[in-house]
């Protein structure tokens, strides 16, 4: 059976001109307008900078407190304990939020 015969046939079962039913059928698959947020990745980054910001603000004392090098360091090991906990945090709910996303959509 020729190709044009198959779309005669199938013009005629579904009463449509067979041209309309080659573009119909050789039509790609509708693209989807990107509906996927990345909640993970906008997690981390928020956290991050949550973290970042709630803990920056404590260098003040540290600076009164006088140009002490082993003080400053912990006080650098501390801000980048908060900013990975921080980052961590925000990684988990975004994680959940992904999973909510997958459900829902």
């Amino acid at each position: 059976m020729l190709e044009q015969e198959w779309w005669k046939l199938l013009g005629e079962q579904t009463r449509q001109s067979p041209m309309i039913v080659s573009k119909v059928v050789a039509a790609p698959p509708p693209k989807t307008a990107g509906t996927d947020i990345p909640f993970t990745t906008i997690g981390n980054a928020a956290g991050a900078a949550i973290g970042f910001s709630a803990y920056v603000w404590t260098y003040p004392i540290v600076w009164i407190d006088g140009p002490l090098p082993i003080v400053d360091a912990l006080w650098l090991g501390g801000l980048a304990y908060a900013t990975a906990r921080g980052a961590r945090t925000g990684r988990s709910i975004g994680q959940r939020l992904d999973q909510i996303e997958k459900v829902l959509l």
